[in-house]
């Protein structure tokens, strides 16, 4: 809460700025007026905040336990992170999760999706209609989106990918038939390749154009006629030079590279070893087929913890 004074009448005012729906917030409460403030203070330092902004509240009377509930609304959630628009989900109660889902923008929500945890992941999307889930999956990454849907029973993954526009639904159901715990497994179908004769100005024009997400960009790839790999270029290098200059002047040296069925370890230690921001994934030809991004390998060690 905040306290200013009323510039009018110069009268206190108290007004709401965020409420607490973490373990912070219920140990205070439980707490308060059972143990001295002087013991109850250090505890509380020592558990994380999990604020929501009054902003995206509503505080229901009706409701016995006097539940902060979050306002549906796309315009004012788009503010948040996803990561804090997930943080809010995994909060709430079922039906509610199920009503955010079915309001937000498609983008939104699938952003927010990937953020949130897996078992709360299939919760979600087993509550949604098959063509309001389709809409969700078609804008997460394909590789989050694949290894949602592997979660997923296989009559409701098959019923989805039915909801999905075609190319989409390629993308996902092909990385569907890799193992989880592979390169190809964890790799993205969305990057940015260009032919070998490209220049700094093609790079610049596909960055312009890519619909992907942000976290594939940070390496352009260069490939033969064949699709095979034959060169990476940091994002950084594009913007320092002018836009005459050939891609493959500017190639980061040594090229790492995975096979598609490298295991999880193997794919870590490399991002480990070479300090990489993206990893590519070629096939037993050495085509292309794939990148492995710093955010994917931080979500497999996560998950081993």
């Amino acid at each position: 809460m905040d306290l200013y004074r009323d510039s009018g009448t110069q009268h206190p005012v108290l007004r709401v700025s965020a409420v607490d729906v973490g373990a912070r917030g219920a140990v205070r409460r439980l707490l308060k007026g059972v143990v001295p403030s002087t013991v109850l203070q250090p505890i509380l330092r020592k558990i994380p905040e999990r604020p929501i902004p009054w902003d995206f509240v509503d505080l229901i009377e009706t409701d016995p336990a006097r539940r902060v509930k979050l306002k549906i609304s796309h315009e004012r959630l788009a503010r948040l992170h996803p990561a804090d628009i997930a943080d809010i989900i995994e909060d709430l109660a079922p039906d509610e999760r199920e009503a955010v889902f079915e309001t937000l923008d498609e983008e939104v929500a699938a952003e927010a999706l990937e953020e949130v945890d897996p078992k709360v992941q299939k919760a979600i999307v087993e509550s949604l209609d098959s063509d309001r889930a389709a809409e969700i999956v078609e804008e997460m990454n394909p590789d989050a989106a694949a290894d949602l849907l592997a979660e997923l029973p296989e009559e409701r993954t098959s019923e989805i990918l039915l909801e999905m526009a075609p190319e989409e639904r390629k993308e996902v159901a092909d990385l569907l038939e890799f193992e989880e715990n592979t390169a190809a497994g964890r790799m993205n179908t969305h990057y940015i390749a260009l032919p070998v004769n490209a220049t700094a100005h093609d790079a610049i024009e596909a960055l312009r154009h890519f619909e992907g997400g942000i976290e594939t960009v940070s390496t352009i790839y260069l490939v033969d006629s064949h699709g095979t790999l034959a060169g990476a270029v940091p994002l950084a290098r594009i913007v320092l030079v002018s836009e005459h200059t050939p891609m493959l002047s500017l190639t980061q040296e040594p090229l790492i590279s995975c096979q598609a069925g490298a295991g999880e370890k193997e794919v870590a230690e490399l991002f480990d070893k070479y300090n990489l921001l993206t990893l590519p994934v070629v096939n037993a030809d050495k085509k292309l087929t794939g990148v492995i991004t710093s955010d994917d390998v931080i979500s497999l060690l996560r998950a081993k913890l």
